[in-house]
């Protein structure tokens, strides 16, 4: 085993939920996620010997194989699953059931906006918000550091603006 590589089961237990969140963010099943999660690891267990870890971060390494898998999935699948999974894909509720409604019926718009941003701000977003760093993300998204903040700072900035339209 290289020196500088973690044993493949830290990488799993370490990326295992956060590998999950990100393709179940994409997909409107967690059916469909729970197998594109484990094609992603056993992608990744088997290409894990040519994993170098100076090339790139385990993290960013994974995610690439889990946004490739996810396209994968939509080739195979159509488009139509990622505008569906907006009206499937529903937050944990906690509150007072009008609160609850009033959350999902924002949180279904957001989702809705966010599916009409173009792809790469959408890749940028959901990257992101899965913790990776813009580093990670731009080397994902194959563009700098500061072409991946643009993207997302784009996207919000785009989501913003939706909504102010929609609430004005």
């Amino acid at each position: 085993m290289v020196a500088d590589r973690p044993p493949f089961e830290d990488l799993y237990r370490a990326y295992l939920g956060r590998i999950y969140a990100y393709v179940r963010a994409q997909v409107a099943s967690s059916a469909d996620a729970e197998d594109i999660t484990a094609q992603v690891f056993m992608n990744a267990y088997q290409a894990y010997a040519r994993f170098e870890a100076r090339n790139t971060t385990p993290a960013a390494w994974l995610f690439r194989i889990a946004r490739n898998a996810t396209l994968d999935h939509f080739r195979a699948h159509g488009r139509r699953e990622r505008l569906r999974r907006t009206i499937e894909h529903q937050p944990v509720a906690e509150e007072d059931p009008s609160g609850v409604a009033e959350e999902r019926i924002q949180y279904r718009a957001l989702l809705g906006q966010v599916a009409q941003l173009p792809e790469r701000q959408r890749d940028a977003i959901s990257l992101r918000h899965s913790g990776l760093s813009f580093e990670e993300v731009g080397t994902l998204l194959k563009c700098s550091e500061d072409a991946a903040k643009m993207l997302y700072h784009r996207a919000v900035k785009a989501l913003k603006e939706a909504v102010e339209k929609e609430t004005a």
